[in-house]
């Protein structure tokens, strides 16, 4: 899970300079951050008071890339 999301940073760094690849790399991050909320979902992290903290950053996230995706789509 750790190298997807390094590709993914360095992705979005990369569509600074030039879009599309920032385009893609926001939308296979929302996936893997989808694939994070779905395995906190899975073992009840949202469902016990002390683990749903750590483990709302995902939804955020997915918030945040694909926000990004769509801002970076209407740049032209």
């Amino acid at each position: 899970m750790g190298v997807a999301e390094a590709a993914a940073a360095g992705g979005l760094v990369a569509g600074l300079f030039w879009q599309p690849l920032g385009v893609a790399a926001a939308l296979g991050f929302a996936a893997t951050m989808i694939g994070a909320v779905g395995f906190h979902a899975k073992h009840g992290d949202y469902a016990n008071p002390e683990t749903r903290g750590g483990s709302m950053a995902p939804i955020a996230l997915v918030v945040v890339a694909i926000a990004t995706a769509v801002t970076l789509t209407l740049a032209n």
